[in-house]
């Protein structure tokens, strides 16, 4: 039987990917690395570092030298519950969600160097370990060695509604208003993911892709264990 060590799963925003994987890696006991994360945390620090983001965008060492230094004093542990961050021993978690962090996140993302010191980062995590791992360049750039690659894709007006849904329930200001926002934010990162010069958003070769506009999260799973199942029969 094939030993599965890495699974990956990407897709676009709000295409289920992050409940999907939670559950999967709950299900499997599997430790959970959820790279959007790491990538919230590094915009975190940089739109409160004191300096204008496009300082770094000059200055590259600089920009370098800063991610080393968070990285330094930061702890990162994986679970089948999920990604924990720890800086100076502090859980940051409500933090990495903050208006500020979600307006830059995408901005943040696409830079060449952040990509790139995050995915030696990643890499240096699956060595060590069994994991999952989620986002949106595991399976093509971070992990293209991966034994088991999930594409998850949803139709744009349902991935907008379920972002709606979300928000709703935690923020509350007028709702048409916030779905506009909704909607303005999923086409805004779908353009820039897919158009970014750096690890854009793509399907990685030999991926398994599911279409959950219609499925609910247990449907998705199930598909993914089959997958599974069928990749452990294989020599």
């Amino acid at each position: 039987m094939r030993e599965i060590n890495i699974i990956t799963i990407d897709g676009p925003a709000s295409s289920g990917k992050t409940t999907v994987a939670r559950m999967l890696a709950q299900k499997l006991s599997i430790p959970l690395l959820e790279s959007g994360s790491l990538y919230r945390l590094v915009t975190y620090f940089l739109v409160n570092s004191g300096e204008p983001l496009n300082s770094y965008l000059e200055d590259k060492q600089a920009l370098l030298q800063f991610l080393r230094e968070v990285f330094k004093e930061t702890k990162i542990e994986i679970t089948p519950s999920g990604t924990s961050i720890y800086w100076n021993g502090k859980l940051i978690k409500e933090e990495l969600r903050s208006k500020e962090v979600e307006d830059t996140v995408s901005q943040v993302s696409a830079i060449k160097e952040v990509r790139e010191f995050l995915t030696e980062f990643m890499r240096s995590i699956g060595e060590k370990n069994k994991l999952i791992a989620e986002g949106r360049d595991m399976g093509s750039i971070v992990f293209p060695y991966s034994d088991v690659k999930i594409f998850l894709t949803a139709d744009e007006k349902i991935r907008a509604e379920r972002r709606f849904k979300e928000k709703a329930e935690k923020e509350k200001i007028d709702k048409k208003s916030l779905y506009k926002e909704v909607w303005d934010n999923i086409k805004f990162r779908d353009k820039l993911d897919s158009q970014r010069k750096v690890a854009p958003l793509t399907i990685p070769d030999g991926a398994y892709i599911i279409d959950t506009s219609s499925l609910i999260s247990e449907e998705v799973m199930n598909e993914i264990l089959k997958i599974i199942e069928s990749k452990n029969r294989e020599k």
